[in-house]
């Protein structure tokens, strides 16, 4: 007598695809000074920005927020510094 084999297909796994928008999250989630946030600005649109802040923590929002406050309040522009201007 012979044993019979049986043959089981396992299911695939799902593919982590990693969007421009996840990426973007990740950015902002380590973001550290105002220098990062301009630099992500410049990469990203208005709209990416918002939507990837809007899937972060709330205090990650609140991290955010207070680096680019701090940047505000203190008047600190460095694209003085690279010779670029914002009009």
């Amino acid at each position: 007598m012979t044993q019979q084999k049986t043959l089981t297909r396992e299911e695939p796994k799902p593919i982590k695809m990693t969007t421009k928008l996840d990426v973007l999250k990740i950015a902002l989630f380590k973001a550290q000074t105002p220098a990062q946030l301009k630099a992500l600005i410049v990469y990203y649109t208005h709209q990416e920005i918002l939507q990837a802040y809007d899937r972060l923590p709330l205090e990650q929002q609140i991290k955010v927020q207070k680096i680019w406050q701090g940047e505000l309040e203190l008047g600190i522009d460095s694209t003085l510094r690279t010779g670029f201007e914002i009009r």
